[in-house]
């Protein structure tokens, strides 16, 4: 079978816990069997972000700027508790925000609508408040 060939590299940022594991599964079983595809990857899990001193948030974030499109994974946004479970050098910034501050991005509170993608409840029009 040929592989579809993608023009352009993707930027791959790994993040934390069980998403390695899963993001891992989808890389292996659903993109690269079937993609002929660059991955530039990163490791955002919080270890390596301590490691180098979250410069690896920064170079991740400056990649995608580069190449256009990403793929990120959950990350830890550490608190107290988690600095002291990964005896880490400081409470770091959330990597999210990180990224979405150098590529000028913003928060969506509320969802988009598509007209060519139909929704999965046709008759939900309104939100579901808890």
């Amino acid at each position: 079978m040929n592989k579809i060939k993608v023009r352009n590299p993707i930027v791959e940022m790994d993040g934390d816990e069980m998403t390695r594991i899963i993001w891992k599964m989808i890389r292996e079983k659903l993109i690269l069997p079937y993609l002929e595809v660059d991955l530039k990857y990163y490791d955002l899990g919080v270890e390596a972000r301590d490691k180098t001193g979250d410069q690896i948030t920064i170079d991740a974030a400056n990649a995608t700027r580069k190449y256009g499109v990403a793929v990120k994974c959950a990350t830890i946004t550490p608190d107290e508790g988690r600095v002291k479970e990964f005896k880490l050098k400081q409470m770091w910034r959330s990597p999210n925000g990180t990224i979405r501050n150098i590529l000028d991005g913003t928060i969506f509170r509320e969802p988009i609508i598509c007209k060519n993608v139909p929704r999965v409840v046709s008759h939900w029009n309104k939100p579901v408040v808890v």
